[in-house]
């Protein structure tokens, strides 16, 4: 019994300590814009997109764990399409795998694939990616890879499906 006593006491000292380091893990809270894509005819403002479409910026809080390129990303992975807003960057396990920044250069890494249902969703995905990756003022460069290749080349295979 007094084994179990003095093992509380000591575990009751060391729980306020385990706490505080895990608050302080560095994380943070920030705004970014994830970009979805509006259809031609739409009254909402952007940047204009193939396919005659619009590129919409949607302010988000998300909590920057590595850094805010990813969280960005990972924001817009997890983003369903909303009303008149669509989100093309989506597809069976598609995940943000890393991001690394160094000398103003985003290299980001995902894995998985697209849905990709016809032409137009090509320009669709490039376009909301690179948008919501260089709204950062510290990047001065995007490299986008997925699965091993550059996103040029795996969108360009898919574009040859449907020619």
């Amino acid at each position: 019994m007094k084994k179990i006593k003095l093992i509380l006491i000591i575990s009751m000292m060391f729980i306020p300590f385990f706490i505080i380091s895990c608050s302080g893990s560095g994380q943070k809270e920030i705004s970014v814009n994830i970009y979805m894509v509006a259809y031609e005819g739409s009254n909402l403002s952007g940047k204009a997109i193939g396919c005659n479409e619009i590129l919409v910026p949607i302010t988000k809080n998300v909590v920057v764990e590595n850094n805010e390129v990813e969280a960005a990303l990972n924001e817009l992975l997890a983003t369903p399409g909303i009303d008149e807003l669509k989100n093309y960057v989506k597809g069976p396990s598609l995940i943000v795998y890393q991001v690394t920044i160094a000398n103003g250069i985003a290299d980001v890494y995902l894995k998985g694939d697209f849905d990709i249902s016809g032409i137009c969703d090509i320009s669709r995905i490039k376009e909301q990616l690179y948008e919501t990756a260089k709204q950062f003022s510290d990047i001065n460069t995007v490299k986008i890879y997925i699965n091993d290749k550059t996103l040029e080349a795996y969108l360009s295979e898919s574009e040859e499906g449907f020619k």
